[in-house]
């Protein structure tokens, strides 16, 4: 297991603090995974076309992100463009971790406002 150390951490850097919904999942290849990952900061196609699901909710205080995977790990990535086409903000995550009825918007909790 691998993760990242974070040098002289403050507590917000230490524990997770955004609330999130998932807008939409994007499933790629590993090549085009990979080109994301060593390239976060270049324009992506596949941003640019969602960029309007992507951005900060001030009303629901909760960021409204698209979830890229890949067909063969186990992670993925939360991305919030804010707009923009490339990876503004970024956010590892194990596919563990994500679960139908928490996250994504089509969901009963979502459609009700438990999701704050």
């Amino acid at each position: 297991m691998k993760v990242n150390f974070i040098r002289k951490p403050t507590p917000e850097e230490m524990l997770p603090s955004d609330e999130f919904i998932i807008m939409k999942e994007i499933i790629m290849d590993e090549v085009s995974f990979s080109k994301f990952i060593n390239n976060p900061l270049d324009d992506h196609d596949f941003i640019d076309k969602n960029s309007d699901l992507m951005y900060y909710d001030f009303k629901q205080n909760i960021t409204k992100c698209i979830l890229l995977k890949c067909t063969n790990k186990d992670y993925g990535f939360l991305i919030n463009s804010e707009g923009s086409s490339y990876g503004r903000y970024v956010a590892y995550i194990p596919l563990a971790l994500i679960t139908k009825d928490l996250y994504f918007p089509n969901t009963e909790k979502y459609q009700k406002g438990e999701l704050k």
